[in-house]
């Protein structure tokens, strides 16, 4: 037995992804699963007004230049092949989600040119948080070690030096000879932890 168009569009309402068709040409949007008016709170009519000029009225103004190189990308599609993209997209409350789209083109005119493509929206707002926090704290690992290879070290590369130096004139007594080789053995010590520190950041 077939599926019937019914049965596609619950799957659709199903998954935790929203579904569309967009008429290139006629810059709008021909069908909708629902999920995409749930998820920005917008109604099918306002989705529909936005979707004109391939949504530019509620991208992100940073993300403009990368949603136009998307879409032409999809215009210069080969057959079957898929355009991705995310963008961040402004909701009814004026705050932004970052969307991961992917579009391909499902019906060509005569030419071949495209003429409506389908959509496939998933919402990734929380994974691309995370990677800006990940991306803070390894900034944040960046400039320890900038800090750790070029204030820390080098003070711990003067000592070293001095202790060679010291080294070289020998001590004359026992008591100074101890003092200086546990002096020698710390420093050593700090400074293998130094190159440790330099090597995980690296």
């Amino acid at each position: 037995m077939g599926l019937n168009f019914s049965f596609i569009k619950s799957l659709h309402k199903a998954s935790p992804v929203a579904f569309g068709a967009v008429d290139i040409f006629n810059d709008e949007i021909i069908y909708s699963s629902g999920h995409a008016e749930e998820l920005l709170g917008y109604t099918k009519d306002e989705l529909k007004k936005h979707s004109r000029n391939q949504f530019e009225s509620i991208v992100h103004p940073e993300d403009l230049d990368k949603s136009r190189e998307a879409i032409n990308s999809l215009i210069n599609s080969d057959v079957g092949e898929i355009v991705e993209c995310t963008l961040r997209i402004r909701k009814s409350d004026g705050k932004y989600l970052s969307l991961f789209i992917r579009d391909i083109v499902f019906e060509r005119d005569t030419k071949d040119a495209p003429l409506k493509f389908t959509t496939i929206v998933q919402d990734v707002s929380d994974v691309v948080e995370l990677e800006e926090k990940l991306n803070e704290k390894l900034e944040i690992i960046r400039k320890i070690s900038y800090k750790n290879s070029h204030e820390l070290r080098a003070p711990v590369a003067n000592i070293i030096g001095l202790l060679s130096i010291m080294k070289e004139d020998n001590f004359k007594t026992e008591f100074n000879a101890k003092i200086f080789h546990h002096l020698e053995e710390t420093v050593t010590r700090l400074d293998n932890i130094i190159h440790d520190i330099n090597n995980l950041s690296n």
